[in-house]
Parts: C-alpha cells; sequence; structure tokens
C-alpha cells in the first residue's frame, strides 16, 4: 500500500512546473504532505511548498540549499516526466495514504478487540477516525455565486408549495408555522407519558412518506415494530386500537385490516427497533438506508434518553446527552435530511401548578435546546383534570396543544391539535376556529 516511485517521480514532476505556484494550489485540494510514505519525499514536497510561497525559483539548486540532500534531489530530478502528470499522481498518492491508515487502523482495533476492551469503547474510537477521515479532494468551500442560484431556487420552490420551506410534518398547522422541517435539521419533540408523543410521531412519519414518497426511517428504542404497525393499522383502518390488540374482529374489520396493510406496504418505511443503540450504531444504519435508497425524507427517534454513547456507565448523563443531542445535529446535516428524536420531561412538571412543559424540563438536557433547531412539547390538559389518569368515559378527541419553544428560523408559540385515543390519531383540529396557533 504505498509506492516510493510514485512518490519520487511525483516531486520530479513538480520541478518542471513553469506555474509552480499554480500547480501546488491544485495539488493541495488532492493531497496533504502527511499523505507520503517515505519521509524523505515528504520533507522534500514541504521544502518545495516553502520555497514557492516565498516566491523562489523551485529547482534542485534551491531544495538542496534548504537541507534536502544532493544526490537524493537529483534522483528526484531524473525522474519527472511532465508537469501535466503531477495531478493525477497527488491523488494516487492520496489514495493510497488512505488506503494505508485505515489498513493500520483495523489492526489496532483488532489488537484492542483480542486485549479485552470495551466493545463500545472500540465502536466509538473507530468512528471517531472514520468521522476524522476529511478527504481534501472533497472541497465543500464555494464562491457566493455557486450559492446564488442553488438558493434562489430554493426560494422560489418554498412560493410554489404554499409556503413550506421542509419536508411536511403531516400537520398543516405545523407546516404553516414553521414552514415544515428543513433538510439538516434537528427537531426535539418532548412531552410527559401519555401525551401521545408516539402517535404524533408516528402520524408525523407517515404522512411525510404518504406527500414526499421518500424514505422515513423510524429508530424505536422503546416500542418494538410490532406495537408501532399496530398503531399505524388503527389509524389506517379506524378500528380501535383496543379492538386490535384484543384480536376482537368481525370479518369486515378484517377487510378493512387487509386493505390498509396493502396501502401501507407501499409506504416508503423503514423501521428498526433494536433495543440497545448506541450513537454510533444509529449513525451507520441512517448511513446505510441512505446509501441503498438515496435520498432520505425524514429519520424518526423515539427516544433520545435511550440513546446510549459507549462511554464507562459513571460518566456524566448529562455530559453524554449533550454529545448524542450534538452528533444527531451534525449527521443531519451529513445526510441532509430532518432528523426527530423523541424526548422525555423531567418530573418536576407535575408538581407544578400550570404543567405546561418548559425547556428547562428537558430531562439530561446540557446542550439539547442549543443543538437542536426546533423544539416543541405536546401537552394535554385534560389528563391532568383527570389527575394523571385515562378515564373509560373519556371523549375520543383530545385537545393537545403543541408547544413551540424553539424555533431557530421563526417565532414561537402554541398549536392546537387533536388526538383521537381510540384509533392513535392525531390531526390539525378540522374547524379552525376551535384551535390553530396561539401565541
Amino acid at each position: 500500500m504505498n509506492n516510493e516511485e510514485l512518490e519520487l517521480s511525483f516531486l520530479g514532476d513538480l520541478m518542471l512546473s513553469n506555474d509552480i505556484q499554480g500547480l501546488l494550489a491544485d495539488v493541495a485540494s488532492q493531497m496533504k504532505a502527511d499523505d507520503f510514505n517515505n519521509q524523505e519525499a515528504k520533507q522534500t514536497f514541504s521544502v518545495i511548498n516553502e520555497i514557492a510561497n516565498n516566491g523562489d525559483k523551485v529547482n534542485p539548486i534551491s531544495i538542496s540549499q534548504a537541507g534536502i540532500d544532493i544526490g537524493f534531489v537529483s534522483s528526484v530530478a531524473q525522474r519527472g516526466l511532465s508537469a501535466n502528470n503531477a495531478i493525477q499522481k497527488s491523488k494516487m498518492i492520496h489514495s493510497l495514504a488512505k488506503k494505508r491508515n485505515l489498513y493500520l487502523k483495523a489492526q489496532q482495533v483488532m489488537q484492542n478487540l483480542a486485549s479485552g476492551d470495551d466493545v463500545e469503547a472500540v465502536k466509538s474510537d473507530l468512528s471517531t477516525f472514520l468521522n476524522g477521515d476529511v478527504d481534501v479532494s472533497s472541497n465543500t468551500t464555494k464562491k457566493i455565486d455557486e450559492v446564488l442560484n442553488p438558493t434562489l431556487d430554493s426560494i422560489l420552490s418554498v412560493k410554489e408549495n404554499g409556503g413550506i420551506a421542509g419536508i411536511t410534518t403531516g400537520f398543516k398547522s405545523i407546516d404553516k408555522y414553521i414552514g415544515g422541517l428543513l433538510r439538516g435539521s434537528l427537531t426535539i419533540i418532548g412531552a410527559r407519558p401519555a401525551m401521545g408523543k408516539t402517535a404524533f410521531a408516528l402520524n408525523m412519519a407517515e404522512e411525510s412518506a404518504k406527500r414526499t414518497n421518500k424514505p422515513v426511517l423510524i429508530i424505536s428504542l422503546e416500542m418494538n415494530n410490532e406495537m408501532l404497525v399496530k398503531r399505524m393499522f388503527a389509524k389506517e383502518s379506524n378500528i380501535s386500537s383496543e379492538k386490535i390488540r384484543d384480536g376482537n374482529l368481525d370479518e369486515t374489520e378484517i377487510g378493512r385490516l387487509t386493505f390498509a396493510s396493502d396501502k401501507m406496504s407501499k409506504l416508503p418505511i423503514w423501521f428498526d427497533d433494536t433495543p440497545i443503540q448506541s450513537f454510533d450504531d444509529i449513525r451507520i444504519r441512517v448511513l446505510r438506508l441512505q446509501r441503498q435508497q438515496g435520498e432520505l425524507g425524514m429519520v424518526m427517534i423515539d427516544y433520545l434518553g435511550l440513546i446510549e454513547t459507549g462511554n464507562e456507565r459513571n460518566s456524566n448523563r448529562v455530559n453524554e446527552v449533550s454529545k448524542i443531542s450534538r452528533g444527531l445535529k451534525v449527521l443531519s446535516k451529513e445526510v441532509d435530511a430532518p432528523i426527530v428524536a423523541l424526548a422525555q420531561l423531567n418530573r418536576g412538571v407535575e408538581q407544578r401548578t400550570d404543567k405546561r412543559p418548559l425547556l428547562s424540563d428537558l430531562r439530561d438536557s446540557g446542550s439539547i435546546e442549543q443543538d437542536a433547531d426546533n423544539v416543541a412539547f405536546l401537552y394535554r390538559d385534560d389528563y391532568y383534570r383527570n389527575e394523571g389518569e385515562e378515564q373509560p368515559n373519556d371523549d375520543e378527541i383530545s385537545t393537545v396543544e403543541f408547544i413551540i419553544a424553539k424555533n431557530r428560523n421563526g417565532k414561537r408559540g402554541t398549536i392546537q391539535l387533536a388526538f383521537n385515543k381510540k384509533y392513535s390519531m392525531m390531526t390539525d383540529w378540522v374547524n379552525e376556529s376551535q384551535g390553530g396557533a396561539t401565541w
């Protein structure tokens, strides 16, 4: 995985250039000095850059005067064929360096595992290595004229989509308020138990898949796939969750389930219910689906507090959650898709007279509110009126407040949604006079 002759002939080609500064600028976008395997070649490359940056002429004499052995310099100069070959050779040198570094890292991983190191710690170290392997040949720096046209297209697209800049949430009232979920954004949805956050998440994921036809990945660390799909069946078939759970179905209802199954099978939704997952596990699953299916529509995670970091158990959980939230934000930009993560709230909410959640109620919050583009809470007043218990004679429709506590690209406020508990369905208010945005 090294080719000394390639490195030496590359240096010889550089010496033949009539525009050494321009050539070195192009080479810098393909490789770096550390890519050399031959240490004398690496030192010579650095000297050539230093001479050129000083505006001096690069030749065997100036290189040897800078401290490089004249015999080595002469050998390099004899290998030069054409400056036109330098760019291609720089790409080859960089590719060999990446292979060499990965090979060495793989050996280290095997040694660490053989030594009995913690598996999660080894995985985390490997992930850090892979994330830090920045490809210098991938130029992410862009001049303004390269950004203007895509931005203008994006602005016009918002107009055509009725004011929705991002991926639809499946709720018109929320889309109208926050402009949809922007690609590369992180949204946190927090709630205490029984507020309907799983129903909300499933509704959002399903409606997004229907309307955009883009792959949606649901990662559930709390409920298994069957439990989630049963809730989706209730919504699609208009059969109560209780009847589906108990199997108390007549022939007509079985037919409706079959019809719903046929419709749902066509949705671009993927599930992963692995109960114990670290952030690195989640990142791998998201990247794998993107590689297999192309552009993603949304990633839904239920829920944030169950994601592990792979660190030792005595580490500070607030710091761990901060790393996770930051990782999710970076991942959303990496895959250019919105990530929505559900979150639990502290029990302190229950002790207040007004139990509507606040940003400070996010459990192990750390930097969640700093990393997230949007933070919203779900709140049901009727649940607390019943002293925290669902009553058998409750109305089927419950009012849910969708409280936007942070909106990086707009204002905060509260939107009223309708939660049909019988069918695990959450929707916009049909009659806007009964609900809508307030602030």
